[in-house]
């Protein structure tokens, strides 16, 4: 199989392309998820967007469907157990129903394990066997290949990067955890101690760029490129709480390397840096020395090319296990 459709399915956008064996991609095409509307209206969307690109692309219907989606899910059966972004998302048998309206095969995955199997193919860790790869947006998420398997777990749940908890006396998580990553680095997190600045009046450049809007974790990586040493600290922070998380998983994992994707990944060296400090602080030291640091590769892309690279090695394998050549 040379070619397949593939979905990122976000609480906000939908996207679809046609994406090559070799990493191209082709017809790209979005539209508003339209998540107030309910369930039975977005899953109408995704169907008529997947049937836009394959009509596009002139495809017959022997090419499946990859797509990946946030909230807990179960791969195997297809179910999106709950997505607190998107309006009814409880238990949900997405692939089963867009099987049925489609008439094309569809393989469903996580969107940040799905990042994982995306880089490994096409971007910043191809080829690479022993991957953690960290999803950092409004939300924290992830995914571990260890020994050219992505780990998900009994049910497909595992590798929930962002809920690792790394201060049981930490700030409250959206997940409703204590301390956990996504707490101190996601969107929300950043967006949250920005604010504090600007309140506190610690951080004019902050308050510029947010002008009479609220802070986000954009606006904070902005200022810390520009300069503003509070918005530094706030990075510097966060990057420290990412680097104790990834200190467990490097002692568990042993990977060979950490990618790093996502909207605030866009801080670069500002966030890169500490992590370079930190992690060897609170990682074992003839494990973690061995480890090496990127960015992603695949940038706003990232979604299409996991959904891609899911139904790819679904098509080569067999059972629920998702496994590199």
């Amino acid at each position: 199989m040379e070619t397949v459709l593939a979905v990122d399915f976000g609480a906000t956008n939908l996207r679809a392309a046609v994406v090559r064996r070799d990493g191209t991609l082709l017809y790209h095409r979005q539209t508003a998820t339209g998540a107030r509307d309910g369930v039975v209206a977005v899953i109408e969307r995704i169907a008529r967007l997947v049937e836009q690109v394959a009509s596009d692309a002139s495809l017959d219907r022997s090419v499946p469907v990859g797509i990946v989606a946030p909230g807990p899910l179960e791969p195997a059966t297809g179910v999106v157990l709950f997505a607190p972004n998107l309006v009814g998302w409880q238990h949900v048998p997405l692939r089963t129903l867009l099987e049925e309206r489609l008439g094309r095969r569809v393989v469903l995955g996580n969107d940040g394990n799905g990042a994982a199997l995306g880089e490994v193919l096409f971007g910043a860790a191809k080829g690479c066997r022993h991957l953690v790869h960290v999803m950092l947006g409004t939300g924290v998420g992830g995914g571990v290949i260890s020994h050219g398997q992505l780990i998900e777990g009994v049910r497909g749940l595992g590798t929930e990067i962002g809920h690792v908890s790394v201060d049981p006396t930490g700030p409250r998580c959206s997940c409703g955890g204590v301390g956990c990553i996504e707490a101190y680095i996601g969107g929300w997190a950043l967006a949250r101690d920005g604010e504090a600045l600007v309140r506190s009046g610690r951080s004019e450049r902050l308050r510029e760029l947010a002008s009479d809007g609220p802070v986000t974790a954009a606006h904070v990586v902005e200022a810390a490129r520009t300069g503003d040493n509070a918005a530094q600290a706030i990075l510097e922070n966060a990057a420290r709480a990412l680097a104790q998380g990834l200190a467990g998983l490097v002692n568990v994992f042993n990977p060979e390397l950490i990618v790093l994707g996502g909207g605030v990944a866009r801080a670069g060296e500002f966030l890169l840096d500490p992590l370079r400090r930190w992690l060897p602080v609170y990682a074992i030291h003839y494990i973690v020395e061995h480890v090496e640091l990127r960015l992603s590769a695949l940038g706003d892309d990232t979604g299409l090319y996991g959904a891609a690279a899911r139904a790819f090695l679904a098509s080569e394998g067999s059972g629920a296990e998702i496994r590199l050549p």
